[in-house]
């Protein structure tokens, strides 16, 4: 499939990557707290920001290559997200095979960094406003984002110190105004992108600095000794059947996601404060619900809807892939 050439279009297919790549490292590093942000240094957020400006890059290409139109491409497309961030940032993967896996990669990270990573990224640059079913899905994830870091860092397993509420909201603000700023630096230096979704897709040369990232990210875990020689293995594996899959749900019919951003509109600011401010706001209802202890009905209520989560979608999506694939067979055959 041939790529046309269009003046600027890889400087603005890289802003596009970097725009998403800023909403995701908000979503899976500050929103979820997965990996206390507090105590980063600055070159390990600068190595953070390469890590996920190679996910996000990785994410755009598999859209864009595999022409996904649909919810279930999407949620492949975030699982994979959610699979190389918990192998390969935070390192949660496989430290209590299988549980480990479906709850966190599969569950939080997904669900938490890619689905709401995608959609925010999508739904800031497709014009079409902040309309009240996203003013409620986003309200929503601000509500269990305040319950999230308020019970969460207590957990025995991660021995993170409780981050005040003040403070969560302060940097959460101040991610989401620089993910802000960069978003709507690219919706407006992104019109060499055109209407072709296919620019979005990496050219051969520009694998070796997102998948050298990937890999020194791997090596970098394997030499800390937070990745063992059975991880590399399932996570290959995995990884290798999620792109099956995605092969299998390969759109021919209805119109890309990325067509919707593909040219990019302008970002309005009031709708990014908007999407912030609904997010952030009711993070304050929840991190201020009644609750005794890590083990109270709240957190326990999320984690049980992440991890249902992380254990039915990705079986859901395997059977409706199969299913296309025998009516693509059918049809063909008659």
């Amino acid at each position: 499939m041939s790529r046309p050439a269009r003046s600027g279009g890889w400087a603005a297919a890289w802003l596009l990557r970097l725009s998403l790549a800023a909403i995701l490292l908000v979503c899976s590093e500050v929103l979820w707290w997965s990996n206390d942000p507090l105590h980063y240094t600055a070159p390990e957020w600068t190595g953070l920001a390469g890590i996920y400006l190679a996910l996000a890059a990785l994410m755009l290409d598999l859209l864009a290559r595999f022409r996904v139109t649909d919810v279930l491409g999407l949620l492949v497309v975030a699982g994979l997200y959610g699979l190389l961030n918990g192998a390969l940032i935070a390192h949660s993967a496989f430290t209590n095979f299988p549980i480990s896996l479906v709850a966190r990669p599969l569950g939080l990270h997904a669900l938490g960094g890619g689905v709401l990573g995608l959609m925010l990224w999508l739904w800031l640059l497709d014009g079409r406003g902040l309309r009240p079913g996203r003013a409620i899905v986003l309200a929503g994830v601000g509500l269990a984002w305040g319950i999230w870091v308020r019970w969460f860092p207590l957990l025995e397993s991660n021995g993170f110190p409780l981050p005040e509420l003040p403070t969560a909201l302060i940097l959460a603000a101040l991610g989401w105004l620089v993910a802000g700023g960069l978003t709507w630096t690219a919706s407006r230096r992104a019109s060499g992108i055109g209407s072709d979704e296919r620019l979005l897709c990496l050219r051969p040369w520009e694998w070796l600095p997102v998948g050298g990232g990937l890999l020194v990210a791997f090596l970098i875990g394997a030499r800390q000794g937070a990745i063992a020689t059975f991880d590399g293995v399932a996570l290959g594996l995995l990884a290798g059947y999620m792109i099956a899959v995605l092969f299998f749900l390969r759109g021919r019919r209805g119109h890309p996601l990325l067509a919707r951003v593909t040219p990019s509109r302008p970002v309005a600011w009031p709708v990014w404060l908007a999407c912030g401010a609904l997010l952030i706001l009711p993070a304050a209802v929840g991190y201020a619900l009644p609750g005794q202890s890590p083990d109270g009905p709240p957190l326990q209520l999320l984690t049980a809807a992440l991890t249902g989560f992380g254990v039915a979608w990705l079986p859901g999506v395997s059977l409706a892939a199969g299913l296309r694939a025998y009516v693509r067979l059918f049809r063909q055959g008659g």
